[in-house]
């Protein structure tokens, strides 16, 4: 795979993905409807060590139904949402959003959550998988990509 890059709306924050992302998958909570001020968000679950990034961001912790909370990480200059990190686990991933890669449309979501909440007319796919809250990452994942995680926290 070749490198995937992407940044913010102004510039000033580029990143560079050397890895594909482990997981991709649309969430549809109303915390995403408000964070994006759209219908749903497109993330990819990536490793921490597979992200480099350049210029200044900034972050701040924002609260989620678990009660864990989440840092989400933006440009310092526009405020383009780039990256978060949830609490309630501890694994070496990141979740970038989607829509900031240089190229989103070969970025396709693996499944869709927190269906439970989305908007009414909204129709999903009916070739992707979807469930009504989260997911569980060992029966939707790709074997690759489990194994991959796996690794990736038995070094951490």
């Amino acid at each position: 795979m070749a490198a995937l890059t992407g940044g913010c709306a102004c510039g000033r924050v580029r990143y560079r993905l050397n890895e594909a992302p482990l997981f991709t998958y649309a969430c549809h909570c109303t915390d995403c409807q408000r964070t994006t001020g759209s219908a749903f968000v497109i993330h990819s679950t990536v490793a921490r060590q597979d992200f480099e990034i350049e210029g200044e961001t900034r972050s701040v912790m924002l609260p989620t139904d678990s009660g864990a909370g989440y840092d989400i990480h933006f440009c310092a200059n526009c405020s383009t949402y780039i990256w978060c990190i949830y609490h309630m686990r501890s694994d070496p991933v990141l979740i970038i959003r989607a829509g900031t890669f240089d190229d989103a449309a070969k970025i396709k979501p693996g499944a869709h959550i927190f269906t439970d909440s989305m908007q009414p007319w909204f129709r999903l796919p009916e070739d992707v998988p979807s469930f009504q809250a989260a997911f569980d990452r060992n029966l939707t994942w790709p074997v690759e990509s489990l194994d991959k995680l796996a690794g990736l926290i038995a070094r951490a």
